[in-house]
């Protein structure tokens, strides 16, 4: 009775989550970060179930930049070379920059945690202990979709627009 009321009244984040975080940490014009979002973006059905996508935008937003700096500093990152967007964390392993191959390097590290545990959520771990107020953006926020009410007031528009030029060409040459 008490493991089922327990079940019930905990809040969700006390249990373990399956869920495994990719994070992209970018900066708004970069054009190798552009071209990660698109990509995977266009090749949704390459994103495991249990992977979600965090973007982290850090040329405009102070805190995020420290929030990646933090990372960085805690993973061991050589900051020396090659270190800048986009700058990809799963767990305690992290990608520097964006080429051929860097989604399935990194759905491949979420697939370890996923098969042998050890996962470790490095990046909000941070955000806990360094009381960072960051802004972050899914592939969701990133890439909506606009809702069915939006399309259909549109292609209301569009007819009413078209029909409108279509009876005023026939009512012009009588």
């Amino acid at each position: 009775l008490c493991l089922l009321t327990s079940m019930v009244f905990l809040p969700k984040n006390v249990f373990a989550s399956d869920t495994i975080t990719v994070y992209l940490f970018r900066g708004e014009t970069c054009s190798h970060c552009e071209d990660a979002l698109e990509y995977i973006n266009n090749h949704r059905d390459l994103i495991p179930e249990n992977v979600e996508i965090v973007t982290y935008e850090v040329w405009e937003n102070e805190e995020n930049a420290t929030l990646m700096d933090t990372v960085a500093d805690l993973l061991e990152v050589d900051k020396s070379t090659n270190y800048g967007t986009p700058f990809f964390v799963v767990g305690n392993e992290y990608v520097k920059g964006y080429g051929t191959g860097t989604w399935e390097e990194l759905f491949n590290y979420a697939e370890d945690y996923a098969n042998e545990g050890g996962y470790e959520d490095v990046v909000a771990r941070t955000i806990e202990d360094e009381k960072l107020e960051v802004e972050s953006l899914t592939l969701d926020d990133l890439y909506s979709e606009p809702s069915p009410v939006v399309t259909i007031a549109v292609y209301c528009i569009f007819g009413a627009i078209v029909l409108g030029f279509i009876a005023m060409i026939v009512f012009s040459r009588k």
